[in-house]
């Protein structure tokens, strides 16, 4: 007997129970509902629809700009959504890209985007000239598996999800490599799969993916708190993908697996599911999020290849 099939099986039949008792205590409970009002969503660029959206970022004058990674480039947009321009294409060169995931744009405007398969973080100007790149290595200095990107407005900091070795790291404002911290596990500092990636007021905020809670630190990476747990009930995660922070400090977790978008407060518990009314809102796989200046909630729906943009108050 093949043991390790056995095996296998044992646990995908345990988490398959799990799975429908959950769903079905989630039936008979009444799901805290939030109203967001839905304004319009982004779908196409002028040579057609967008493919397989990953992530989202809104520069300080509410500009958009959206990894469409399934065309390897990045789309900017408008603060209503009106197409500007795009940069990128599939390659290897310099402002090419094998499939882009993160992104994230800091104070000056200057746009910053995770290559994924070209192992680097590319940044670019508000228009998509190319300034400068740098790689994202393995400690042994081979190529890394950089995830998702992140600037703090405090101190220029750069901080990236590696995911090859589960690790955080840390870049100078050049793009100099100054340490960093993480390794596969499910302590306080270890991860399984780091995700998106995102530092406000001091505070980074890590999608710990498979050990399915968001993670917050300082920035020198001591631990804070974790936000959520493994479950499908409200408040709990199966596969957590996005994570922003609005003006009051409310966290916003996009769940891929629920199809949801789950509200926590200050103090980490969790409110309510994004809704219309009495209805929640069904995304379809949403992924990377973020939040303007005017409490404007963009939400990545990779598998439904939009972007769908909601007045939060």
């Amino acid at each position: 007997m093949n043991y390790r099939n056995r095996f296998l099986g044992t646990n995908l039949l345990i988490v398959t129970l799990l799975l429908l008792i959950s769903s079905s205590i989630a039936a008979k409970q009444t799901i805290p509902l939030g109203k967001a009002e839905h304004l319009f969503d982004i779908q196409s660029a002028p040579d057609g629809p967008l493919s397989l959206p990953s992530d989202v970022a809104i520069a300080n004058d509410n500009r958009i700009y959206i990894v469409d990674g399934g065309h390897h480039r990045v789309l900017a947009y408008g603060p209503d959504g009106k197409f500007l321009f795009s940069f990128g294409k599939r390659g290897r060169g310099k402002a090419e890209f094998m499939w882009p995931l993160g992104i994230d744009v800091d104070k000056a405007g200057l746009v910053y985007v995770t290559d994924k398969e070209n192992h680097r973080i590319q940044v670019f100007d508000r228009d998509g000239g190319h300034q400068f790149s740098f790689a994202v290595n393995r400690k042994d200095g081979t190529p890394g598996t950089p995830i998702d990107v992140t600037v703090s407005a405090k101190t220029g900091l750069i901080f990236v999800t590696e995911n090859s070795q589960h690790r955080i790291l840390v870049f100078d404002i050049d793009g100099t490599k100054l340490g960093g911290w993480g390794k596969r596990g499910v302590r306080q500092r270890e991860f399984r799969y780091p995700g998106s990636i995102l530092v406000q007021d001091g505070n980074v905020y890590v999608v710990d993916v498979l050990n399915t809670v968001i993670k917050i630190f300082d920035e020198r990476g001591k631990y804070q708190y974790k936000v959520g747990e493994w479950g499908v009930l409200p408040g709990q995660f199966y596969r957590p993908k996005g994570v922003a922070v609005d003006s009051q400090g409310l966290i916003y977790v996009t769940d891929s697996y629920m199809d949801v978008v789950e509200v926590f407060d200050k103090g980490y518990k969790f409110t309510h599911v994004l809704a219309s009314g009495k209805q929640k809102y069904k995304f379809y796989a949403p992924a990377g999020i973020a939040i303007d200046g005017r409490d404007r909630l963009y939400v990545a729906e990779m598998l439904g290849n939009k972007v769908s943009v909601f007045k939060l108050r």
